[in-house]
């Protein structure tokens, strides 16, 4: 029997057990639960937030504090997740955002963060940026929520750049 004949005979001998294998479900509403589903979570999809780097000075060092805020758009903070951090770079050297966003410049990991779930830095997710490039230098940066499970869905933040101070 050739290649072809075989997969289409092992397709049609297949083909009536998927749909006795669905049979057991509830005729009443569709996704609606059957008898033994009723432990059973329903996911819920997540939506979309609103995600916000911001980056400021240090009170100690020459660092900066990279900062995401994460919240649905009813303003509820995010409670769960993680951010990752990364930073524009062009060729090796830190670069501003826009040799990044236009394509010249990568986008380099420099750490990631969980979501801070209670207290006044709720819906926050911080990290150092310990370099300490010399006065005047701007540096991009953006960052990525994920979500893991969360209500709110994973996505890019804003890139925002950083000059060092004098």
């Amino acid at each position: 029997m050739s290649h072809c004949h075989l997969t289409g005979f092992i397709f049609a001998a297949l083909t009536p057990c998927a749909f006795i294998a669905c049979a057991d479900q509830s005729p009443v509403a569709p996704g609606a639960p059957s008898d033994g589903d009723q432990g059973v979570p329903v996911l819920a999809l997540a939506v979309t937030g609103i995600y916000t780097l911001t980056v400021y000075a240090t009170t100690v060092g020459r660092g900066a504090v990279l900062d995401t805020y994460v919240t649905d758009a009813s303003g509820h903070p995010a409670t769960s997740g993680t951010v990752t951090f990364k930073y524009c770079s062009l060729q090796g050297v830190p670069a501003p955002r826009s040799a990044c966003n236009t394509g010249s410049g990568k986008w380099m990991f420099w750490g990631s963060a969980g979501i801070i779930p209670t207290g006044p830095n709720k819906g926050h997710a911080l990290m150092g940026y310990t370099e300490a490039p010399p006065a005047g230098t701007t540096i991009g940066f953006r960052s990525r929520y994920n979500s893991h499970g969360s209500s709110i869905a994973s996505h890019l933040s804003n890139s925002a750049n950083y000059t060092w101070p004098q």
